[in-house]
């Protein structure tokens, strides 16, 4: 998604990509041509040239800060973007880089005033929220990030990223209705998506029509095996009564690594290692923070208890699952899907559907 937002940004600054090369022209009166996979070393190279030739200065600055974005060099990047808005404060495309800048140094709180101020000064909606949509899900707020993502489709409808990032938002408000329908939008527009295809598998998942989801699920492992989706992909197919749902999974297995998460998980449904081998490696080798790597390890430890007739333990490893804290992982609304149907009052991370599932389990609601 970060490449996808960097090119986007590339065409902001003023001058539109030629469709039939692959270079964008960044620098008025310059007259200079830049490939659009350059590294950042030689995006910086041109913004130099680019001044030095008498270009707008503010937009080589700009280009600076995305040369030195893409090569990492944060403070360089946050430096040129300064100088660039120092030279015009209404410059958008200044305030944008900054705010990556910011938000790939950790300064949260600085990346959304930035995208703030890029969105007030008139950035284009399909660049500007996406930034500050995407910035808010990694952070917690998938309520404004819904709402973002929401404002780029308001600018443009057939943006089919955008209808699946907001189906991903969506679907951790467990507005499941909501995100099935954006999830199917996303694929009508780009059926080559397969995140999309995963994003309603899982939504279908969680909705209890596992036939449906196996198949979006499938769609998505098409052109490569990934052990998450392999997993769900056989939760479903055995809640589905599939009985080819043990050969796919060893079909899905062949091209994963056993030994690391996510590949892991497949190895474990399989029988080729057992519980607590299978909860050390997700926790150990997972790429996502220790608490998001254990609810994956409880979660899965959990289904195949339930699985195995264990309701008992089962419950335990997802009452372990939910107390990570996690909130965005498909795996945390597996869990708390589990515990629901054994009757435990888990409350919706969405503040609007917890207060309606409080009211349909009062004793005085109709």
């Amino acid at each position: 998604m970060r490449a996808a937002i960097f090119a986007a940004a590339l065409l902001s600054l003023g001058l539109a990509a030629c469709t039939t090369t692959e270079y964008v022209n960044p620098c008025y009166g310059a007259g200079l041509l830049i490939p659009t996979d350059a590294s950042g070393e030689e995006i910086v190279a041109a913004a130099d040239e680019c001044i030095a030739k008498g270009g707008e200065r503010k937009q080589g600055l700009t280009i600076r800060s995305a040369g030195n974005l893409r090569a990492q060099a944060f403070d360089a990047a946050i430096a040129d973007a300064d100088a660039a808005i120092a030279i015009d404060p209404a410059y958008a495309d200044a305030w944008y880089y900054r705010g990556f800048a910011h938000e790939e140094s950790g300064r949260v709180s600085e990346a959304a005033r930035d995208f703030d101020r890029a969105i007030e000064l008139g950035l284009q909606p399909g660049i500007a929220f996406r930034a500050r949509g995407r910035l808010k899900f990694l952070n917690g707020d998938y309520a404004g990030a819904f709402d973002d993502f929401s404002q780029i489709l308001a600018a443009d409808p057939s943006d089919a990223e955008a209808w699946r990032l907001r189906g991903a938002a969506a679907a951790v408000l467990e507005r499941f209705d909501v995100a099935e329908k954006d999830f199917s939008e996303a694929v009508t527009l780009n059926p080559a998506d397969q995140r999309a295809y995963s994003g309603r598998g899982y939504v279908r998942y969680f909705t209890s029509r596992y036939a449906e989801a196996a198949a979006d699920l499938k769609r998505a492992l098409e052109n490569k095996p990934e052990g998450l989706k392999a997993a769900f992909l056989y939760l479903a197919m055995v809640r589905a009564g599939d009985p080819d749902a043990i050969p796919e999974l060893e079909r899905q297995a062949e091209e994963l690594n056993a030994g690391a998460n996510p590949g892991v998980f497949p190895a474990f449904f399989l029988g080729r290692i057992d519980e607590a081998g299978m909860v050390d490696i997700a926790i150990r080798t997972g790429i996502h923070k220790p608490r998001e790597n254990e609810s994956e390890g409880y979660f899965y430890a959990g289904m195949a208890r339930l699985f195995a007739g264990d309701t008992a333990g089962a419950k335990m490893w997802f009452e372990k699952t939910m107390a990570t804290g996690v909130v965005r992982f498909d795996e945390i609304r597996g869990a708390r899907k589990e515990l629901r149907a054994m009757g435990v009052n888990v409350p919706s991370p969405d503040p609007a559907v917890a207060a309606a599932q409080a009211l349909r389990h009062s004793p005085a609601a109709p």
